[in-house]
């Protein structure tokens, strides 16, 4: 008997912000264009929308665990934004910081979705997933779907880093692993859970992330001893990976697919190649999952079949380390490879797989360490350690973050930050662990794990497309089953309009002034030094922690006013060799080489592999016509 129009009502209203959610993970997956500014302030502005919306007319009350950690990540967000008032780089921090309130709205979406069992979000998120695999697969068999592949070939796209790509793969395996071995499920679900890490184990290595294919496998280690139903996961597991290895294999062994550089009629040839070696692996493991399991399996061999691998690689372990030397000269190489820095990073071919150098980060912590010890209490403003490593690197490899969130957070908001950071952690993990304990919640649960593990040596703070879904997913497992809304609903709502109406200000305005100064410098190349200037002025309104609009409006102006402009910029940053060496170029240009000199030099004092280290270039010049002494004379055609 179908439902009356009352009784669907209630379910369709109940629908509507789980649909929300859906279309902002599904956004933040496929949209997001890597860590770009312009995709976080449509994204973000969003799920600021949603979240007030749902916030001020639906209130729900959390678990204390989970109160603790909305407030925790909202107090973190306003340390950030207050690290904007010493920070050596402020607009980098107001950046940050809009980052930050982003993943607040992300997580205040996920808290209103308590209520939602479980289940139904593990099967959202492994669709979703399923889908952004597929469509990262896609363009390694259609080559018009992001031709930057014939350039670099290592998986990356939609999210636009190869490690977060993997990172997704790694964490889509418990929910794999919950589908494929669920006695309760229907079996074509389970065919669909063991697809599911099959198009992830072909995606993480496709990446060539060391650190994401070993936490692949470490998601599935985790999920076969916490499942109390484990040997029903295994066949699925074993037959999915086996052809997503061989599957993997073959596109390793396609130029086409795994090299770089190559022309596009390769790269076609080779993807249509790839997809049909794809695309037989997936009906093999159906078949086998769907008709061949159910009648075949023997638990006992199974259980014989485990013992057996197991042992295989334990052998292989122990054989790498006698080779090596002993155990302790194998832990004292790979520490070594590990730790030894290099000019350059470990390149994009597969062969990176076989490599255990950090590829430089064991040196960008130091640096992060060194800045928390120089500022311990408040560090150097959220957001900055790409200047950091900028004043302290000792090669031409620039990088914005150490690679590690611990260290980061330290180096760039003190002990404060790192404090409030782990409370937002501690209160996630206590919520998520008090609740009801269910197969679904668990899977959810060691994908956030993966993520948290994967964010001790990675830059997965700017990447929208791993931390919004992870926000929101542990604000929905922390949140509880909820309970009645506030009393003073309108006082309540009144507070998080105003907050609203705060973050889509902070959202808006950097976006704004990014516009204004795009539109400022077209104006420039019609020679429209008016509408540059107006353009200019706007786009520093907008943002007046920004240096790039001083810049350009200075471009549209006379040379007295255009040098106060580059002296204010310089002012702004002082620490930033950036604002020192325009400064620098522009008094040299105005024929002040004593100037020019001084505000260079202090550019190269502050990053000697910088532009004002580049020989016979504007440091040297100036040099020469201060003092006519050194390199930079009339040999330099300057």
């Amino acid at each position: 008997m179908l439902a009356s129009p009352a009784m669907r009502r209630p379910v369709a209203r109940g629908a509507t912000l789980p649909a929300f959610a859906g279309v902002l993970v599904f956004s933040a997956f496929f949209f997001s264009g890597g860590s770009s500014q312009s995709r976080l302030f449509w994204i973000g502005a969003a799920a600021v929308v949603v979240a007030t919306v749902w916030w001020a007319l639906r209130p729900r009350r959390l678990s204390w665990a989970g109160g603790v950690f909305l407030a925790a990540l909202g107090a973190f967000v306003l340390w950030q934004g207050a690290s904007i008032s010493w920070s050596i780089q402020s607009s980098r921090s107001w950046d940050y910081t809009n980052r930050g309130l982003v993943y607040l709205a992300f997580a205040a979406v996920g808290a209103l979705l308590g209520g939602v069992a479980p289940r139904r979000l593990a099967f959202a998120g492994a669709g979703l997933l399923g889908a952004l695999f597929l469509w990262a697969l896609a363009a390694k068999v259609i080559p018009g779907l992001h031709s930057d592949y014939g350039r670099l070939a290592r998986l990356r796209y939609p999210v636009g880093y190869w490690n977060e790509l993997a990172l997704l793969a790694a964490a889509s395996v418990p929910l794999g692993l919950w589908l494929a071995g669920g006695r309760a499920l229907d079996r074509r679900l389970r065919a669909g859970g063991a697809l599911l890490l099959y198009g992830a184990l072909v995606v993480a290595v496709l990446t060539y992330s060391r650190v994401g294919i070993v936490l692949t496998v470490a998601a599935a280690v985790a999920w076969l001893v916490v499942d109390r139903d484990r040997l029903d996961s295994i066949g699925p597991l074993a037959v999915a990976w086996i052809a997503g290895a061989v599957v993997a294999a073959v596109a390793l062994l396609l130029p086409g697919v795994s090299d770089d550089g190559q022309p596009h009629h390769v790269r076609v040839r080779d993807g249509l190649v790839f997809g049909a070696a794809f695309i037989a692996g997936a009906l093999l493991v159906f078949f086998v999952v769907r008709f061949v399991l159910p009648r075949a399996a023997d638990r006992r061999l199974v259980r014989g079949v485990v013992v057996a691998l197991a042992g295989v690689v334990v052998a292989a372990l122990a054989a790498a380390v006698v080779r090596a030397g002993g155990p302790a000269d194998f832990v004292s190489n790979r520490w070594h490879e590990f730790s030894n820095p290099v000019s350059a990073q470990v390149g994009n071919s597969p062969k990176r797989l076989a490599s255990a150098s950090s590829s430089n980060r064991w040196r960008w912590w130091q640096e992060a360490w060194s800045a928390f010890v120089d500022h311990p209490a408040d560090g150097t403003g959220a957001g900055t350690f790409g200047l950091t490593d900028r004043i302290e690197r000792n090669t031409s490899l620039a990088v914005v973050e150490p690679h590690s969130a611990p260290l980061q957070d330290l180096s760039e908001t003190g002990v404060v930050g790192f404090l409030l950071i782990s409370a937002v952690v501690a209160g996630g993990a206590v919520a998520i662990l008090g609740r009801e304990r269910s197969p679904a919640a668990t899977a959810l649960a060691l994908g956030v794990a993966v993520c948290v593990a994967h964010s001790l040596v990675d830059i997965d703070w700017d990447y929208i497309a791993v931390q919004g879904p992870l926000f929101l997913t542990v604000g929905a497992l922390a949140s509880g089953a909820g309970g009645p809304a506030p009393r003073r609903r309108w006082v309540f709502g009144a507070a998080v309009g105003v907050c609203a109406l705060a973050a889509l200000y902070s959202l808006v305005s950097p976006w704004l002034a990014e516009h204004r100064v795009n539109a400022a410098y077209d104006a420039l190349a019609r020679e429209d030094f008016a509408s540059a200037r107006d353009e200019a002025q706007s786009a520093h309104a907008l943002n007046p922690l920004a240096v790039e609009p001083l810049w350009v409006w200075a471009l549209a102006e006379s040379n007295k006013k255009a040098l106060q402009l580059y002296r204010q910029a310089r002012d702004l940053e002082p620490k930033n060799p950036d604002t020192w060496y325009e400064l620098g170029t522009f008094e040299l240009d105005l024929h002040r080489p004593r100037d020019a000199y001084r505000d260079l030099n202090q550019s190269y004092t502050l990053d000697r592999y910088g532009a004002a280290g580049e020989r016979c270039g504007a440091l040297d010049t100036a040099r020469w016509r201060a003092f006519h002494e050194g390199p930079g004379g009339p040999s330099c055609r300057r």
